[in-house]
């Protein structure tokens, strides 16, 4: 326990050191959601709010990959991993320390969000913010434990930003990121049902709509499980990988 908060302390304090990147992620996610929103409310201004909470759901899985999964190639390069597998210490406490930084940033991105979309773009979030809340924690757990899997693919391949990029960007069509997964095709509707961020999406619509997400808060918690205990393994074997052939040298 000591070390995550050892590790969380390092991530806060780049925070403090370098506010202008906590502007800037303040301000970037809103010119990437924004353009999907006024094409929607071209048409409905319910299909506008439903786009808008898909595209900020959607972004929480985003700073996972980029602040968990790729985040811990940053610290090969600056010799933290090298100098890691060298204590008693594990990568395990680095990865959970950056899972809660980024917990921690997902809330004041979604924070900032729905008051720049209010203002800028005239979207009302009539939610039930306890039940908001409530699915924000249970989502983020579910998509920080994926994150790990992807932590340990870029432990192993070290060049894995295309990867993570594409598998992203699939994920987010799969998911019903910008449309109903039910307009999908029956083809690949199927992998919809496979991905956490499926069930995050539904669950915040069916908040905006007053109905509470009994069904997806279940499959979420199931994810949860699984996914951590899965991407648990796969760091166990990357850290072996890692002290066994020494390629942590290599980057």
């Amino acid at each position: 326990m000591r070390a995550v908060l050892s590790f969380l302390y390092k991530e806060l304090t780049y925070h403090r050191v370098y506010p202008l990147d906590l502007i800037s992620l303040a301000i970037s996610p809103f010119f990437i959601v924004a353009p999907f929103v006024f094409v929607a409310k071209a048409h409905d201004e319910n299909i506008q709010l439903a786009v808008a909470l898909g595209l900020i759901v959607w972004y929480w899985l985003s700073m996972f990959f980029w602040g968990v999964g790729y985040g811990v190639r940053d610290e090969i390069e600056e010799g933290v991993i090298e100098s890691l597998l060298a204590t008693p210490s594990s990568i395990r406490s680095l990865l959970v320390a950056k899972a809660i930084d980024t917990l921690l940033i997902n809330s004041y991105l979604t924070v900032v969000l729905v008051i720049l979309l209010w203002l800028l773009a005239g979207i009302s979030f009539y939610l039930d913010w306890a039940k908001f809340l409530l699915l924000f924690i249970v989502s983020n757990v579910a998509l920080a434990s994926l994150s790990f899997v992807y932590a340990a693919f870029v432990l192993v391949a070290r060049q894995a930003s295309f990867a993570g990029s594409l598998f992203q960007e699939a994920v987010g069509i799969l998911s019903g990121m910008t449309a109903p997964v039910s307009v999908l095709p029956r083809a690949v509707r199927w992998l919809s049902m496979l991905i956490p961020l499926t069930y995050a999406i539904e669950g915040v619509r069916k908040i905006a709509i007053g109905q509470f997400p009994y069904h997806e808060l279940a499959i979420l918690l199931l994810f949860s499980a699984v996914l951590l205990s899965v991407g648990i393994w796969f760091i166990q074997k990357a850290e072996r990988y890692l002290r066994t052939q020494g390629t942590t040298g290599e980057y």
